[in-house]
């Protein structure tokens, strides 16, 4: 049975099973992106490999603010779905670890660079892996609920069946949407801001009970 992953430096959990995908649901500007990233260089940092879809930040302005996940992509333990860099018409290509998807909702075709990734951590023996940063508010800005729910059906479920942590990002005030979702994921980290305007998180669905809201 493969060793959970360790994420009690960042959450009020000490770890997580293998195969499991987590929710990062709040409000905006509760640093849920930043949240993500946190659970994906915790990773880097420990030697495991990391994929990161990026629908906000080119790969570039991501590697330049992330060192940790920089480093893992020198070393051949990391790769990246670029989504917004060919969309603002930039001419780019692929590299064995950076590749470029059309946009934010074109699932279609993140899925193929995805599965390219994948394929190339698997050539290097990298058997442990947090992806992350799927933001699904961002891919429902371009496209319909349905393509969005599908493509994520495939990515939980190979992320899953392989053994990695999977990280997406929602935002909580949209009722419809969060149910809609939520059933694609085991956890959830909830971000708020408390009464003094301080970023808080609990997990839920992770231990038999959520554990109490923490700063952050």
């Amino acid at each position: 049975m493969a060793e959970p992953y360790d994420v009690g430096d960042i959450l009020p959990v000490d770890a997580v099973p293998a195969g499991t995908n987590l929710m990062v649901g709040g409000p905006p500007m509760t640093g849920k992106l930043s949240l993500a990233l946190s659970l994906v260089e915790s990773g880097c940092r420990r030697g495991e490999g990391a994929l990161v879809v990026s629908t906000r930040d080119g790969a570039n302005r991501l590697l330049s603010r992330s060192e940790p996940l920089a480093n893992a992509v020198s070393e051949g333990r990391a790769g990246i779905v670029d989504c917004v860099t060919r969309e603002r018409g930039e001419d780019v290509r692929d590299t064995q670890w950076v590749r470029y998807a059309s946009s934010p909702g074109d699932v279609t075709d993140i899925g193929i660079r995805m599965a390219g990734v994948f394929r190339a951590l698997d050539e290097h023996d990298v058997e442990r892996v947090r992806s992350g940063m799927v933001s699904i508010p961002t891919m429902l800005m371009y496209t319909e609920p349905r393509r969005v729910f599908r493509f994520l059906h495939v990515y939980t479920g190979r992320v899953q069946a392989s053994g990695m942590l999977g990280v997406a990002l929602t935002e909580l005030g949209d009722q419809e949407t969060f149910e809609r979702f939520a059933p694609l994921f085991d956890g959830m980290v909830q971000t708020r801001l408390n009464d003094g305007d301080e970023r808080e998180l609990r997990v839920v669905g992770v231990e038999s009970s959520p554990t109490a809201w923490v700063p952050y």
